[in-house]
């Protein structure tokens, strides 16, 4: 097994491989590049299959969840692809990244669970970030939760028991 297979089995990150593995010994970081394993994607304008990549782009210094006692920071290569049909350009969502903050779903997720357990500083200096971009990017993850929770559905409609009592007659008094 080579050690991107090792560091790609030990990351666990769905969807994605590691293509490159840095350990830093002094900083105690370890800087991972990873790339999509679907090498094709949907066209969000025709939903025609594309497999032309117009472009790539590195998204650099995404935090994910620490290995060890090491932070994990990851280069994530995006691709842009092209269509041939419709003769346009796109990037696909990546799910795992969070949109406008350098980190995964899953470390905010971890972030936001222990800053509920204790605060935002202890939860800041254990993560290893500073605390002002923890407390922006918990935020902005609470609001994100809020927005993609579904509303409760209605299961069952109470009936007024005054407008009960008119129409079978009785009288409260």
């Amino acid at each position: 097994m080579s050690s991107e297979q090792v560091w790609t089995t030990a990351l666990n990150l769905s969807g994605f491989e590691v293509v490159a593995a840095t350990v830093e010994q002094a900083e105690r970081t370890m800087r991972l590049t990873v790339v999509p394993k679907a090498p094709v994607a949907v066209c969000p304008h025709c939903g025609g299959v594309c497999d032309e990549v117009h472009q790539t782009r590195d998204l650099d210094g995404v935090r994910d969840l620490p290995l060890a006692d090491r932070v994990v920071e990851l280069r994530v290569r995006v691709a842009q692809f092209w269509c041939s049909p419709c003769g346009r350009g796109f990037t696909p969502p990546v799910p795992e990244l969070v949109e406008g903050a350098h980190a995964t779903e899953r470390f905010l997720s971890r972030a936001a669970e222990l800053i509920r357990h204790g605060d935002v500083t202890r939860a800041a200096q254990f993560l290893r970030v500073p605390e002002k971009t923890l407390e922006r990017w918990y935020y902005a993850w609470v609001e994100r939760q809020r927005d993609t929770t579904p509303a409760a559905q209605i299961t069952r409609i109470g009936i007024d028991e005054l407008s009960l009592q008119k129409s079978t007659g009785r009288s409260s008094r």
